[in-house]
């Protein structure tokens, strides 16, 4: 099993809530085919791992088409950045704070972040 230099923590979740207010009833399902598809095409595979998580209690700031994001790394400063992001986002998180260390902060969620000390 490889060391990856960063995890995708995409929540899916939809609890089958009636008003469709989750993630996974949102955009968070599309996030996460998005970030497949596209680490495949950016050849990240063996550096960076994506997985389903439950309610990040975030839902409230994504519209219709987006879902809640949580990167750890690819640096250890970066801590672990929250985004609200739209499939359409997904190319930049990559290309932006996968690849180049950046924070992208026009999708950043400010109210929530990890730091490490």
């Amino acid at each position: 099993m490889p060391d990856y230099a960063a995890q995708v923590l995409v929540c899916t979740n939809t609890e089958n809530a009636e008003d469709r207010r989750h993630c996974g009833d949102k955009g968070g399902r599309e996030v996460r085919q998005m970030f497949n598809e596209l680490l495949v095409k950016h050849k990240l595979l063996d550096k960076v791992t994506v997985s389903n998580v439950g309610c990040t209690s975030q839902h409230k700031f994504c519209n219709g088409a987006q879902g809640n994001v949580i990167v750890y790394g690819p640096r250890h400063e970066l801590g672990g950045t929250w985004y609200t992001a739209s499939p359409d986002d997904v190319e930049e998180i990559i290309t932006e704070h996968l690849v180049n260390g950046r924070i992208v902060e026009r999708i950043r969620n400010a109210e929530r972040s990890v730091k490490f000390s």
